[in-house]
């Protein structure tokens, strides 16, 4: 079947989606891995991959943003209103979460002593050594990524939904193919 492109996103809003969900996948892997590390070489290697990556998904939020403000995404078809309004929710959540969970991240790191590297660069140092605030933007961090995981995990279930009953179209908007 094909498929008509005004029913799709463009191949850059494509690309921006499926590369960060890998790199979400992969901070998800990495941050659960590391918090569990003796402090060592292993431990401060994962925490510098893990903000260089979380960086580079907030940057990628951001382009992602600018773009879809100036493409517009295609319109949803077939749809009760009422998934419409969950799914356009959803939407903007993730955006928020993209937001808040590099941000909280970076300012815990600022406030803990230690300098924060985008895959080796060194980044403005905007804090002190702080334990309360650092403890404060870490479960900010915490938290969101609590939220992000249970987004992510009903992005997925309503990806489902709409992969079993084919008829609405709507997985043909995103796929890289």
């Amino acid at each position: 079947m094909s498929i008509d492109r005004d029913t799709q996103y463009t191949y850059t809003a494509i690309v921006i989606h499926w590369v960060s969900a890998v790199l979400i996948f992969a901070m998800f892997a990495i941050g659960w891995y590391m918090v569990d590390l003796p402090r060592g070489p292993e431990r401060s290697s994962n925490f510098a991959l893990h903000k260089s990556i979380g960086l580079t998904i907030f940057f990628l939020a951001l382009l992602r943003a600018v773009w879809r403000y100036f493409h517009r995404p295609p319109p949803y078809s077939q749809l009760p209103k009422w998934r419409i309004t969950l799914a356009r929710s959803a939407h903007l959540l993730f955006y928020v979460v993209l937001v808040v969970q590099p941000t909280s991240g970076y300012l815990s790191s600022s406030f803990s002593g230690y300098k924060t590297k985008l895959f080796g660069i060194a980044l403005p140092h905007w804090g002190w050594r702080d334990a309360p605030l650092n403890e404060f933007f870490t479960e900010i961090h915490v938290l969101s990524s609590v939220l992000f995981l249970g987004l992510i995990v009903a992005h997925l279930a309503g990806a489902l939904s709409h992969a079993v009953s084919r008829e609405d179209g709507v997985l043909r908007r995103i796929r890289p193919w």
